[in-house]
């Protein structure tokens, strides 16, 4: 008996999750859509909560630390008469 009663609460279980979906994907499909076109990446963390990433700035990242970085050394004051400052 106690089967049937928990085959029922799954399938009202799984038609809610399923409502859920649908209501997710339905409120955030033009965003997706759009972000999509742009070439980003989306990543779905929650009911109608996405994250939504550019790919660009992995490459810009990636470039500041393959740049070596400068040397910052002090550069002498240069007057009109030639005499450096001290």
């Amino acid at each position: 008996m106690s089967f049937h009663r928990t085959k029922g609460l799954c399938g009202i279980k799984t038609l809610l999750l399923d409502l859920i979906y649908i209501t997710d994907r339905e409120l955030c499909m033009d965003q997706d859509e759009w972000a999509h076109r742009l070439g980003w990446t989306v990543t779905r963390t929650g009911f109608v909560s996405r994250h939504y990433r550019e790919p660009r700035f992995d490459l810009l990242k990636a470039e500041r630390t393959a740049a070596p970085a400068l040397a910052l050394a002090p550069v002498p004051d240069k007057r009109a008469d030639g005499d450096v400052a001290a």
